[in-house]
């Protein structure tokens, strides 16, 4: 874990000594709305709504963006008896999970060609998880939350004039368990953006986890 933290850190501080990134027609100022969908190996769809977000540059290289998402997570029906639990009490067990995430950070572009940028960046995230329980016929709601931070570095690049392409690689930690996995996550972010003019464009990305899950998005961005 040390080494995948200090290759990071290297990776971030490297590209510091490149030119401000402005000439290339890279931009990260804009506003999205995305439809969002997460998925698992061996579980098919888990959740699926609509995400937010937005980013703004400023000094040439800087940048701060944010998202707020609305997740409707596949509701879960279980049948003991199925399983051979008899005589349990419990005929049926239902759960539906919703969740609220919303994610601030930070990021650094630097110039390292005249159609790319390297870009890294820091961000926090905070979900707010509710239940929806049922066991035979009483129900019963309940709310947890759970925190996350991340890093990501890699490269931004202008494919064609109206097509912009990014990959990055990075790790995030939650402190709490997560509903999808470990504490610990190395993902792999791709996206593609074709503008129409200087402001509507249409987007879409990948994210790739260690822990099995996948989130895919697709929208419609304002730039300015």
């Amino acid at each position: 874990m040390k080494k995948t933290l200090l290759a990071l850190a290297f990776a971030a501080i490297a590209p510091i000594a490149a030119q401000a990134t402005q000439t290339n027609g890279i931009g990260y100022t804009y506003a999205q709305l995305d439809y969002v969908n997460v998925s698992q190996s061996g579980h098919g769809a888990v959740a699926d709504g609509a995400a937010l977000s937005g980013s703004y540059q400023f000094a040439n290289n800087f940048q701060v963006f944010g998202s707020y998402g609305s997740l409707d997570y596949s509701r879960l029906s279980i049948y003991p008896a199925e399983y051979g639990y008899l005589n349990t009490g419990v005929d049926h067990i239902y759960v539906h999970p919703k969740s609220k995430p919303w994610s601030l950070g930070f990021g650094y572009a630097a110039e390292i060609g005249s159609r790319a940028d390297w870009v890294t960046q820091v961000s926090y995230a905070h979900e707010k998880y509710s239940f929806h329980v049922c066991v035979n016929d009483r129900c019963l709601r309940d709310n947890e939350s759970n925190n996350n931070w991340a890093i990501n570095t890699g490269v931004m690049g202008r494919v064609t004039d109206g097509l912009t392409a990014n990959a990055y690689i990075g790790y995030s930690h939650s402190p709490g368990n997560h509903l999808l996995g470990a504490s610990g996550n190395v993902f792999g972010q791709f996206g593609l953006v074709y503008a129409f003019d200087k402001t509507w464009a249409m987007e879409s990305g990948v994210r790739l986890n260690n822990n099995s899950s996948q989130s895919y998005n697709v929208g419609v961005r304002a730039s300015f």
